[in-house]
Order: C-alpha cells, then sequence, then structure tokens
C-alpha cells in the first residue's frame, strides 16, 4: 500500500513509513523466516513426504487458501 519512501533503498532492514492513514512496513525475509524450523511448515512437509513415499510423488499435492 503506497511508495516506500525515496530514502529507503536497503532491502536488509525493516523500513516503516506513512501514507495517509495507513502505517507500512517492508521487513525482509529469508526462506527459513519463511519455511525454518520454528515455523510450523517442516511437519506439513514430512507428512506430505510420507504420504508421496506411500502413493507415489504424482498423488500428492499442496493446495492452500489464506483467509
Amino acid at each position: 500500500m503506497g511508495e516506500p519512501p525515496a530514502d529507503s533503498h536497503s532491502a536488509s532492514e525493516r523500513v516503516e513509513w506513512t501514507t495517509s492513514d495507513l502505517v507500512c512496513a517492508y521487513e525482509p525475509l529469508t526462506i527459513g523466516d519463511v519455511l525454518g524450523p520454528t515455523t510450523h511448515w517442516p511437519h506439513v512437509f514430512a507428512v506430505m513426504k510420507a504420504l508421496a513415499d506411500r502413493f507415489g510423488n504424482d498423488g500428492v499435492r499442496l493446495v492452500v487458501a489464506f483467509d
């Protein structure tokens, strides 16, 4: 929502700015932040692997919806 400030060219640190009455933020993430061992995803992937081992890779799909 909105353009970041012109003086914020760093993609390695959190940046916040305000557009009208909305506070916006950019925070860089790594793959570990999103899918790492402290998230629930390793369990999901373990279940998918177990299903693929039993039924084959072609029979396993992950379908997600975000609300």
